[in-house]
């Protein structure tokens, strides 16, 4: 639950420290005075999104912080430890909203994002605002309903399931459509690549070849010049009195001292290596010197070949390696666009056997709705029923959506079923869709028969109603009321209310206010004692004109507690 919060420069507020408790907590006082802005500062709390519109005017930044007991929400407390979010029995929610730079979230110190904040959010707290009640016209908030009812987390599988093949189902539909669609277009590319087969294949390319007859080209066009040194090279060591002769004497004469001092052994075996390293680079030349033999018409060939391996380089804007590749890559795609009539089968094969299991799973989808939903009929009439609601009846209607065509029909990310909640508060009359049938009033009784439902199994802590009596009035009003007070029981709950007869069932009410301060509107809260609260409910009586008669019919509101 909502233990404590606190509000810094947002909107009207400029500080607010709030304590809340258990049980049923009224917020009452004058439109404008900053209830819903109380309201929207949990929001922010649980990850609604975040505006500087939120920052009080001449301020630099707004702050909120709240602290949730979290004692017995083993869920939330499995979900910080994944998280590495050090926690024990309470959690403390920091956010700073500034009007230059980024905001900033800390859970118990630690940063977070708001899509994590978000995601302990739903662990905490569920708000009803004012125009929720119109999201019940809405399809897609019928299967958020029913899919919400289930507590064995077995429905969110199977919705699971069913949006992966979705996704695998329209990435089937969309290549065997652009197959199609790129018939033409493949024609061209079909005419174009057989030209660039043919051309590289005439190429007779090769990996490495480029480098090697620039090499062999360079050693052509210096040939005179590395012929000339070799030979020289050759020559100084060959010659008679030239260094190979030279070293040799002197290898004998220390191999000679070696018999007399064995001490220069090593010395004699050093000379022995560059002896016969001298011998292995001779070689070594020789051998160059032999490579530099070419016939006359070589460096033309060359040239010409060289001249062919660029002109396809700038064509293709490739290197020729590259281009070896790319004429692999197009002889395969050759194979698939030859063989299209196999090909485009195969893509046709691969969106029938997607469909197929799309459907699989839509069926078993929509068998489990049908089963939550036997349940939350039979649930939400006998809620209706505590609500004034004596004759309502109440169903949950599956319509089998066309799915048939393959190529045309567009799956929703719901299912393959439309779902439709249909409604008769008259006796005698039959059961149409909501938007036909309810009044406002209507539609915040069924709203709240919901909520009474989906709220009885789940982790949340705290459900916050905002005005969501509104259109209602007398009895009415009153079994709005004690239905949240039932609630309330196992919940925490707040709730704004222009109503006495629901203000006068809550465990605890706050009054909010406004006043002037320093030219500027200011919020105030005050927790109520029970001679204010007779006070305030006799106020909500008699629109502010408090009299005799409005405080003893308060009176007798507030007995019922």
């Amino acid at each position: 639950m909502l233990s404590h919060l606190s509000i810094q420069n947002m909107a009207i507020i400029e500080s607010l420290e709030l304590d809340l408790n258990k049980n049923m907590t009224v917020l009452t006082g004058e439109t404008g005075a900053g209830k819903s802005i109380i309201i929207d500062a949990i929001s922010l709390l649980i990850g609604d999104r975040a505006s500087t519109d939120f920052i009080r005017h001449h301020e630099e930044m707004a702050v909120i912080e709240g602290v949730f007991e979290i004692e017995h929400n083993e869920p939330l407390k499995a979900y910080l430890f994944e998280q590495n979010i050090p926690v024990d029995n309470q959690l403390l929610i920091k956010r700073t909203i500034k009007r230059v730079g980024s905001g900033q979230i800390r859970v118990n110190g630690e940063l977070l994002t708001a899509n994590q904040l978000k995601e302990i959010g739903q662990y905490l707290v569920d708000i009803h605002v004012q125009h929720d009640t119109h999201r019940l016209f809405h399809h897609e908030y019928n299967y958020q309903l029913i899919d919400n009812f289930d507590l064995t987390e077995a429905v969110h599988q199977m919705n699971d399931t069913y949006q992966k093949a979705l996704k695998n189902f329209n990435q089937a539909k969309q290549s065997y459509l652009n197959f199609k669609k790129n018939a033409e277009e493949i024609q061209k590319r079909l005419d174009l690549i057989l030209f660039q087969k043919n051309e590289i294949e005439k190429a007779n390319l090769k990996k490495g070849e480029l480098e090697e007859l620039e090499e062999r080209r360079h050693l052509i066009v210096n040939s005179d010049k590395l012929h000339k040194t070799y030979g020289q090279i050759l020559h100084d060591l060959n010659c008679e009195g030239g260094a190979v002769e030279r070293l040799y004497q002197a290898y004998n004469a220390t191999q000679s001292l070696a018999n007399i001092d064995e001490s220069i052994t090593p010395a004699v075996t050093q000379m022995g290596d560059i002896y016969y390293g001298l011998e292995e680079f001779i070689d070594f030349i020789s051998s160059k010197l032999d490579q530099l033999n070419y016939y006359p018409d070589e460096l033309e060939e060359i040239e010409s070949r060289l001249n062919e391996l660029q002109q396809l380089k700038r064509k293709y804007r490739l290197e020729i390696n590259e281009i070896i590749d790319y004429y692999e890559q197009i002889v395969t795609e050759l194979d698939q666009i030859e063989d299209s009539d196999h090909y485009e089968q195969s893509l046709y094969e691969a969106v029938e056997k997607a469909h197929g299991e799309l459907i699989k799973a839509g069926e078993s989808l929509n068998e489990k709705r049908v089963e939550i939903s036997n349940r939350i009929k039979t649930q939400l009439v006998s809620e209706l029923h505590d609500l004034q609601l004596y004759n309502a009846q109440f169903d949950i209607e599956f319509n089998r959506l066309k799915t048939d065509d393959l190529l045309s029909t567009i799956f929703s990310t719901h299912g393959i079923y439309d779902i439709q909640f249909l409604l008769s508060t008259n006796k005698g009359e039959p059961m149409k869709p909501l938007n036909k049938v309810a009044s406002g009033g209507e539609l915040s009784r069924i709203m709240l028969a919901l909520k009474t439902l989906l709220n009885r199994g789940q982790y949340v802590s705290t459900i916050i109603f905002d005005e969501i009596d509104t259109g209602v009035s007398g009895q009415i009003a009153s079994s709005i009321g004690s239905k949240m007070k039932e609630i309330a029981k196992q919940k925490q709950v707040l709730c704004i209310t222009h109503l006495p007869q629901v203000a006068s069932l809550a465990d605890h009410h706050i009054h909010v206010s406004k006043y002037e301060k320093n030219n500027r509107t200011v919020t105030a809260v005050k927790k109520l004692t029970m001679d204010e609260r007779v006070c305030e409910v006799a106020r909500m009586l008699s629109s502010d004109n408090i009299t005799e008669s409005a405080l003893l019919n308060a009176k007798q509101l507030l007995q019922q507690l």
